[in-house]
């Protein structure tokens, strides 16, 4: 196969290797196995996940996200950040603005400084979210069961042992499940992460985002993302979370969501629309020579 040029980008610790179809095409390409491949910590480049650039009709580009487990996202907030990164560097070094085709629709996206970047998020959705009644096994030996809530109305549903977590279900261009909690720290995401993005009542699985308000203006953050796992950030997540925590009178419109590898600002406009704003950097540039 023909030595394959790839890019390494990360948004707050979220990061992705690009793949640019339109100066090395990849006619008929397995994206699925590609992702995997690239994607491994291990054995391939490392990555949350593969963003390829591909033609659009609608846009000046259109991202396909692919996860590290091969499923296919509609929208990332912070891979988009990291798409129009490359493409600013690449490709269109003198415009205003970019709009980018995606899953979701088409989104534009602003540069505000060689490594910031605002995103237009479109308009969330809190929407119901299907009961879920998990069996012991399912939560684990000594845990005990209960429906997870319909939004827009959030009710009690504990998870844990002595852990009450409210739950709404909103869609920001991708599914989220969002808790908060009492501390970020010490819920256990790695546990109960990918038995809700599992869970019978989602039959295309959900991202759980679970929030520790610190002010209004300011939350901690960790998102368990369905095809990923535990990643650093997720700016679909931290839209979810501001829209969650506005819609229950706990958080201001404009807030600071700190996670694990980063700051992402959020703005939730009186238009309704989301705004996500954070860093997208270019670690390097690569040739695969592996078969793939």
């Amino acid at each position: 196969m023909t030595p394959l040029r790839f890019y390494k980008l990360q948004g707050a610790g979220n990061d992705f290797v690009l793949l640019d179809t339109l100066a090395q095409p990849l006619p008929k390409r397995d994206f699925a196995s590609l992702a995997r491949r690239l994607c491994d910590r291990r054995f391939g480049a490392g990555a949350d996940g593969l963003l390829v650039v591909e033609p659009s009709q609608g846009a000046a580009y259109r991202m396909r996200i692919v996860n590290a487990d091969g499923s296919e996202a509609t929208m990332c907030g912070n891979g988009i950040r990291c798409f129009a990164r490359y493409l600013w560097e690449y490709r269109c070094p003198d415009a205003a603005s970019l709009a980018i085709e995606t899953g979701a629709g088409v989104r534009r996206v602003h540069r505000l400084s060689a490594e910031r970047f605002q995103v237009e998020m479109g308009t969330p959705k809190i929407m119901p979210s299907p009961p879920i009644s998990p069996s012991p096994n399912e939560l684990g030996e000594g845990e005990q069961q209960g429906a997870l809530p319909c939004a827009p109305t959030p009710l009690s549903h504990r998870v844990g042992e002595g852990l009450g977590v409210r739950a709404i279900f909103v869609h920001t261009g991708a599914p989220h499940l969002v808790l908060f909690v009492d501390s970020v720290d010490a819920f256990p995401l790695e546990t109960l992460g990918p038995q809700l993005e599992h869970a019978p009542g989602f039959p295309d699985r959900v991202n759980v985002s679970v929030a520790q308000v610190d002010a209004p203006s300011r939350v901690r953050a960790r998102v368990w993302e369905r095809g990923a796992g535990a990643t650093l950030a997720c700016g679909t997540g931290a839209c979810a979370i501001v829209v969650a925590g506005a819609y229950e009178g706990r958080l201001e419109r404009t807030v600071q969501v700190q996670m694990p590898g980063g700051t992402l600002q959020v703005e939730w406009r009186t238009d309704d629309t989301l705004w996500l704003t954070g860093e997208a950097v270019l670690v390097f540039e690569g040739v695969w020579r592996a078969t793939l």
